[in-house]
């Protein structure tokens, strides 16, 4: 009978998690056989995230392509513009719809780390903005996985690894970064039970972002209709109450936590600030146009520019004193 170990590992971060990495990986030296797969929102400056990682992994590094086989003592990143989830024993890329405006996201390589992995998934959350990765990390310790989380007072963006803490309760571990390869080490030895299977509700989800089952049924079965808009396609939203976690996702799949949700509608209210006072200075411009060309209807053109130009001091007003609130977790 083959001894079933904790070896299936999804790392997670965003702002701040290349150097929280560099520390983990250099103290990450298993002694058993162990499958990481790793997916950072990347910035233009890491670019080149597989040479930095190829520079301190024990493990081999790789990009994989869909449908490629998993294999043992490999470091899968994560592709640029794709979802990286597993199968059965293989990995899948997918244009699926964005998650809390990330792809690749965290959660829907946990989630499928949940359904495959099942008790031998192991979800590490390292520095980042936000609170991606913390859905899926409920989900593999809902199947008996293990959830490790980088000490927030270490994390150059405390959002993620604190948003984890609150979302899962009490993760298995919470160190620094370097102490997290070690525990990832003895963890990868741990004999651990047999398969379990997920909740309806996580196997949908990791389809929905696999694009392999996105049906208006599927999401109205996951929550409450609301009567918010995807900040992304403009549907509908549904609510779905998962634990302390509260999350919409659209007919089209896209997925928000909260905390997500808030600031992608905070972008789309200031994108339209700035479009309003584009129109009324263009608009004030070309009525004081008309006031030059039309002499005899030059008091009419005239007031309407006027009117225009208050319009245009009070957006500008409005943009200038705007203050957007960034919660912490």
């Amino acid at each position: 009978m083959t001894t079933r170990r904790r070896n299936l590992i999804g790392i997670g971060g965003s702002a701040g998690a290349i150097p929280a990495l560099i520390d983990l990986l250099g103290s990450f030296d298993p002694e058993d056989d162990a499958t990481v797969f790793l997916v950072v929102h990347r910035s233009n400056e890491s670019q080149h995230l597989k040479s930095i990682i190829q520079r301190v992994s024990k493990l081999e590094v790789c990009e994989p392509d869909d449908c490629e086989p998993m294999r043992a003592n490999c470091l899968y990143i994560a592709r640029p513009d794709r979802h990286m989830m597993i199968g059965e024993n293989h990995i899948h890329l997918r244009h699926g719809p964005r998650e809390n405006n990330f792809r690749p996201a965290i959660d829907p390589l946990f989630r499928s780390l949940a359904v495959f992995g099942s008790t031998r998934a192991v979800g590490v959350i390292l520095s980042g903005y936000l609170d991606d990765g913390a859905a899926g990390a409920r989900a593999i310790q809902g199947i008996g996985g293990k959830v490790m989380v980088q000490d927030p007072a270490e994390a150059m963006s405390p959002d993620m690894p604190r948003a984890t803490i609150s979302a899962v309760g009490e993760p298995d571990a919470i160190f620094a970064a370097k102490d997290l390869g070690a525990r990832l080490s003895q963890t990868v030895c741990e004999e651990t039970g047999p398969h379990r299977e997920v909740d309806r509700e996580v196997k949908l989800e990791m389809m929905i972002a696999g694009l392999e089952k996105a049906s208006m049924a599927s999401e109205e079965s996951l929550g409450e209709l609301t009567p918010y808009n995807c900040p992304d396609c403009n549907g509908v939203l549904w609510e779905i109450s998962d634990g302390p976690l509260t999350r919409y996702r659209c007919h089209t799949g896209h997925a928000y936590t909260s905390r997500s949700l808030e600031r992608q509608q905070d972008e789309m209210l200031e994108r339209s600030l700035f479009d309003s006072l584009r129109a009324c200075r263009e608009r004030a411009n070309f009525v004081r146009n008309l006031a030059k060309r039309d002499a005899t209807n030059k008091d009419h053109w005239t007031e309407r520019a006027q009117g225009y130009e208050r319009d245009c001091a009070l957006l500008e007003a409005l943009i200038k004193d705007r203050n957007p609130v960034v919660a912490s977790s």
